[in-house]
């Protein structure tokens, strides 16, 4: 990652008693936007909107992944399409991987980021920087009743 480059992890917490608890982190751009748009817009249940949204999407990557591997079966089917699905399917199994990755590392970020929010409850929206990454962290802020965790 470029020094230009920053990315954004979104840390959604709430309130029991007076500790701040870390109920959520995103990093994916549309769903840290849903969940500003969310909050701008006074939802009651912000994180349902995203939950909601990202519910949309992965049913929508499988519905996609069916139809290739549903394409790949048929017998008579060209040896340029069949490669091409079968790159596709490495493809996917690459950016799951980097995924998987990519969270791992988030994670690590949220905590030291949440820690820093701990003592400093002001910091609501603020910078992480290292010698070759920014990452810019907005903290958001959801009554303990209406938060719904999903796995």
């Amino acid at each position: 990652m470029s020094r230009n480059s920053q990315t954004t992890i979104a840390l959604i917490v709430h309130v029991e008693g007076k500790q701040p608890i870390l109920h959520e982190t995103l990093t994916e751009t549309t769903e840290i936007l849903e969940m500003e748009l969310a909050v701008l817009s006074q939802d009651p249940s912000p994180l349902s909107r995203v939950h909601q949204m990202r519910k949309q999407a992965e049913g929508e990557d499988e519905a996609f992944a069916d139809f290739v591997e549903k394409m790949v079966s048929q017998p008579a089917l060209k040896a340029e399409v069949q490669e091409n699905a079968l790159q596709w399917f490495k493809s996917r199994m690459k950016i799951e991987a980097y995924q998987k990755a990519e969270k791992e590392a988030s994670a690590v970020i949220a905590q030291y980021a949440f820690q820093l929010f701990v003592e400093d409850p002001a910091k609501r929206d603020f910078v992480l920087a290292g010698p070759t990454a920014q990452v810019r962290v907005r903290v958001f802020e959801v009554p303990a009743e209406t938060h719904t965790r999903v796995a």
